[in-house]
């Protein structure tokens, strides 16, 4: 394992994040100061020097063990991927329910079971994964709660066709189809006619693809 100064040495503070920055420079001060000789620390309220040479050693223990904790977590920091949140095609404000809506507000049970677009009521919202549905009643409601996955728009509600081709793009209830049981959405007219002429090669795309960005943010595909 690398020691201390080449591990936080190889860090571009160009690269890390900026709180990371700042612990990365204090460390990178701090060795220097016991590298150079003359270079002090700014003085403490008891000085070590003046301390017994067994407790000395007990208090310069710790400082070099947090020394290494500090540099370890800015490296793990680092070399930490940052991972999207657009799993789910929802929209940017917030619901009463301290979520973003999902599915435009139509009733996911209605949709998924007849393929009719009813709107939903904000008075009947159940939250899944993050997501606020409406629902037109009650019963659909607890249809939902009851088994979210059996009515939940599949890829998280992104056109199934844009899916297949590693992109993300806005689910249109509108255009929907039921396939096995499954709910797609699409995103405009065009796109669900070129898709039915394909449905099962498209969909069979979309479901090796969806793995591989569904942690992926919208602007980076």
């Amino acid at each position: 394992m690398p020691d201390q100064e080449t591990l936080l040495g190889s860090i571009p503070l160009s690269d890390a994040p900026p709180g990371i920055c700042l612990l990365i420079f204090q460390v990178r001060q701090e060795l220097t100061v016991r590298e150079v000789p003359g270079t002090q620390l700014p003085p403490e309220p008891l000085p070590l020097t003046s301390l017994p040479q067994p407790l000395e050693k007990e208090i310069e223990m710790p400082r070099t063990q947090t020394l290494s904790a500090i540099m370890m977590t800015a490296v793990i920091a680092v070399a930490m991927p940052a991972f999207a949140e657009d799993e789910h095609n929802v929209s940017t404000g917030i619901t009463t329910a301290g979520v973003p809506l999902g599915l435009h507000g139509v009733d996911a049970v209605a949709l998924a079971t007849s393929n009719s677009v009813a709107e939903g009521d904000a008075r009947y919202t159940i939250v899944d994964d993050g997501v606020a549905y409406y629902f037109a009643s009650e019963d659909s409601a607890k249809k939902f709660k009851a088994n979210p996955v059996m009515y939940a728009p599949q890829y998280g509600g992104f056109c199934a066709y844009a899916v297949a081709l590693g992109k993300k793009f806005d689910g249109d209830p509108r255009y929907a189809d039921i396939v096995d049981g499954k709910l797609y959405l699409f995103v405009n007219a065009e796109i669900f006619e070129k898709y039915k002429k394909d449905s099962t090669r498209i969909l069979a795309k979309a479901e090796r693809t969806w793995p591989r960005i569904e942690h992926k943010a919208v602007n980076d595909l």
